[in-house]
């Protein structure tokens, strides 16, 4: 009895524990690795797999040489995922203001990958040091038309708003009666587009609007605009939006 009276303490301390001491890993658990660090181990050719975690469509536009495009948003069963869960897995986007890269890393590692960084200063700095870039496909060199979001609230009766976001800044506020196809999927799903009516591309911060007017000008679209500023400007220009 008295064993029992010391021991059930000892086991009561081991499973606050765990529990205190156990949590899914986070993007800061996820350690980073510098340009001069991820240059040295291409080129002694160092077995990796290096992920560009933004649209299949920004990947095409240019992306670090070598590496495979695996969105955040479609980690899980990605083809271009390695099979061996212990290949050191590197994601990069477009710099420490892009956080795609942290959550592409993060559901990496929920998968059971056990070597897994983030390229945090991403392709812009990769560009800037002259390092090998691709670029897969050569977009149009257009001038994409821009409309300020007044504009295209007085047309909306006329034209198709795509609304390229995610889910996270779709929270904000949605454009009523607007198409919505996210980026990550246009490439397969932009045939649902009309192409008797004008189509305005939206996104967040318009930073996305561009090489998708692109591309769907390359798919065929001869009338194709953006807005100006993103849904976050229509916000500010006090037009409605639905939650």
């Amino acid at each position: 009895m008295l064993k029992q009276i010391f021991t059930l303490p000892r086991l009561v301390l081991c499973i606050l524990f765990l529990v205190f001491t156990a949590h899914p890993v986070l993007a800061g658990d996820i350690p980073f690795i510098s340009t001069a660090e991820l240059k040295a181990k291409m080129d002694a050719g160092e077995q990796l797999v290096l992920a560009d975690a933004l649209s299949p469509i920004e990947h095409d536009e240019l992306s670090i040489k070598g590496s495979v495009s695996i969105p955040a948003s479609q980690v899980a069963g990605n083809a271009n995922l390695p099979a061996d869960k212990g290949t050191l897995l590197i994601f990069y986007c477009k710099g420490p203001k892009c956080g795609k890269s942290r959550i592409a890393a993060g559901k990496a590692v929920q998968l059971g990958y056990s070597n897994v960084m983030v390229y945090n200063e991403g392709l812009p700095a990769w560009a800037k040091h002259r390092y090998p870039l691709a670029k897969n496909v050569a977009y149009p060199a257009i001038e994409v038309s821009r409309l300020s979001p007044n504009q295209v609230h007085g047309m909306r009766d006329s034209i198709v708003i795509l609304d390229i976001r995610g889910a996270k800044h779709k929270q904000l506020g949605r454009i009523n009666g607007a198409t919505e196809i996210v980026l990550d999927n246009l490439q397969e799903k932009y045939t649902a587009l009309p192409r008797d009516k004008k189509i305005v591309v939206v996104d967040h911060a318009a930073k996305q609007v561009v090489v998708t007017a692109k591309f769907l000008a390359m798919k065929g679209y001869n009338d194709v605009a953006v807005m100006d500023g993103g849904v976050a400007a229509w916000i500010r220009a006090g037009l409605p939006v639905t939650k």
